[in-house]
């Protein structure tokens, strides 16, 4: 009888232990994943930074060539409201009045630049609708911009060489702009089926861009 009520006290304990263990387990898990995003997103953040025009802070670039100033220039977006950049806390500026903009974050460039214009893109989700943000600059930059697929926002990538005109990323086009870097185009072919194609982008625009601080290692 004694050993039966202490089976009965074990069991129940261990059923009192279960939801607690699924409990941390599930805790353990969250937390994981939200360390793996929260690394992800900082480091995105130095890319956009590190990509940014040096010479300046906040402006916004007009189809004429002109160029404003601001102290300050940050993305608003609401609900049922259309998405604009607010200038010195003041002054609205909506995505049809200029072609380029960057903010303290990023600097970021209308589709209307875009020799192809790729997947349709209303999101305000990083940028103004319809612009892409630099993730990196030099000989190759390397651009971003969301949009939908579905109920989530999916990135699609664009090349450009210089100042020439920007293209919606392929296989081919990169491996054409980087065959003179044996050491770039190594890199690329070696690791974009195994990192995520923002790594292998950013790191193979690195190396190209970067062919005399590599070639001296």
């Amino acid at each position: 009888m004694c050993d039966n009520q202490a089976l009965i006290s074990k069991s129940n304990t261990m059923k009192r232990n279960i939801p607690a263990c699924i409990l941390l387990f599930l805790l353990l898990v969250a937390f994981n994943s939200c360390s793996v995003n929260k690394g992800i997103l900082s480091q995105r953040k130095a890319d956009l930074q590190h990509s940014k025009d040096e010479a300046s802070n906040c402006f916004v670039k007009k189809e004429d060539g002109t160029v404003i100033h601001y102290e300050t220039l940050k993305l608003v977006t609401g609900f049922l409201k259309t998405p604009y950049l607010l200038a010195d806390g003041k002054t609205k500026i909506y995505s049809s009045e200029i072609i380029a903009y960057q903010t303290e974050d990023y600097y970021a460039i209308s589709e209307v630049k875009f020799a192809y214009e790729g997947h349709p893109s209303k999101l305000a989700v990083e940028t103004l609708p319809g612009f892409a943000v630099r993730l990196a600059k030099g000989k190759i930059n390397i651009y971003s911009r969301k949009y939908s697929v579905g109920k989530v926002a999916a990135d699609e990538y664009f090349l450009q060489e210089g100042k020439g005109l920007i293209y919606a990323y392929s296989p081919e086009l990169m491996d054409n702009l980087i065959r003179k870097h044996p050491e770039a185009l190594k890199f690329y072919n070696t690791y974009k089926e195994k990192l995520p194609l923002t790594k292998d982008l950013k790191n193979t625009a690195f190396i190209y861009n970067n062919a005399h601080m590599v070639s001296k290692r």
